[in-house]
């Protein structure tokens, strides 16, 4: 992959002559070229005034707002991240991993996981080793159960000569908000190691939901009389119904299947967080009945499991990981940007942690 197809979006916010955020304002994007200059791009902020356009090229671009061209910038992509590739199949075990599809119906969607490649498949390892440094050791052996390794090796099922690396990445996914918008957000991965699963393969990243950070919620709504009808270990039911017509409208269009949601549950006048992650949405015409999977994150430890009769106050959405998130049409390199943690590395508690990770 050569380095001049990184991309990355433009982003900002939109004020008025006064400092005020301009909600909901047209933000067209024009390309300069030698020959004239073309739309790049057409967007609307949000209600912060906050925009972001697909990801681009380096280039000068100028923004305009209402027709009016309120700002030219040098955008620059290229050197901003490690040139990132689609996975090839021989360097992961592909029959150890279940369908997105599979595991939302069977609730296990924590387990859901594809792979980004950070070495061209020109790169010969056998010959030349690999790019990033390797824990030269097999992980399967450390003794200490408790082992950060250790854990690791469970997860992924690793052979006898898998290793990771000694760096750790940062990976930000740029996805349209919707199937038919061409509105652009992150979805982001932090401290993520970088794995070798065989002698001979590149290194791999796991893109999973042990790693990924939620960044801004899409939507935040308010519940008036939601009801946990259904809880256990691991999974929580609710219904929104026509009854309560304002909770259906707010979230239903803005949910599906992948997204992480916290939940802020009312629990005899004590209110706590639950997280999850959207496993199934059934509709029967007059009602939508969301099920959820409690979300089991490297980053914090759940407070505690809800209970049939607790009230939802509130629900905030955030992106997650999707069926069809590696079957892009662009290059890697274009949708993918991919970091070194360098705060993961030097720091002695690591960011991905699978200390108190659940194994299936």
């Amino acid at each position: 992959m050569i380095s001049n197809l990184r991309s990355k979006p433009i982003e900002g916010h939109i004020t008025d002559s006064a400092g005020n955020v301009l909600r909901n304002a047209q933000v067209v994007i024009k390309q300069e070229i030698p020959s004239g200059s073309f739309v790049a791009d057409s967007i609307r902020s949000d209600d912060d005034g906050y925009f972001i356009s697909k990801p681009m090229p380096n280039g000068v671009y100028d923004i305009y707002e209402s027709g009016i061209r309120i700002s030219r910038i040098i955008h620059q992509a290229v050197g901003t991240g490690i040139p990132c590739f689609q996975a090839d199949q021989e360097n992961f075990d592909i029959t150890s991993i279940d369908s997105f599809t599979d595991l939302a119906n069977a609730y296990n969607l924590n387990s859901y996981k594809t792979f980004i490649q950070i070495e061209p498949s020109s790169n010969d390892v056998s010959q030349y080793g690999n790019i990033f440094p390797i824990y030269d050791r097999n992980i399967l052996t450390i003794p200490d159960t408790n082992n950060e390794l250790f854990k690791l090796s469970e997860f992924f099922d690793f052979n006898i000569n898998s290793r990771i690396t000694t760096t750790r990445f940062d990976i930000e996914y740029f996805t349209p908000i919707t199937a038919i918008s061409s509105e652009y957000k992150r979805i982001r991965w932090a401290g993520v190691p970088g794995i070798k699963f065989y002698k001979d393969s590149r290194i791999v990243i796991p893109l999973d939901y042990y790693s990924i950070v939620p960044s801004m919620p899409k939507l935040t709504v308010a519940f008036n009389d939601n009801i946990i009808t259904t809880s256990g270990e691991s999974i929580l039911l609710i219904t929104i119904s026509e009854t309560n017509p304002d909770d259906l409208d707010g979230v239903i269009p803005y949910i599906s299947v992948g997204n992480i949601v916290r939940l802020l549950i009312n629990d005899s006048g004590t209110q706590k967080y639950w997280y999850g992650i959207v496993a199934k949405i059934i509709s029967d015409g007059t009602k939508y009945q969301i099920e959820f999977e409690q979300w089991r994150s490297s980053r914090f430890e759940m407070e505690e499991d809800c209970t049939v009769g607790q009230f939802i106050n509130e629900i905030r959405i955030y992106d997650g990981m999707f069926s069809s998130i590696m079957a892009i049409q662009e290059e890697v390199n274009q949708r993918f940007c991919v970091t070194e943690n360098n705060y993961a590395q030097d720091n002695s508690e690591e960011l991905y942690s699978y200390i108190h990770m659940l194994v299936i």
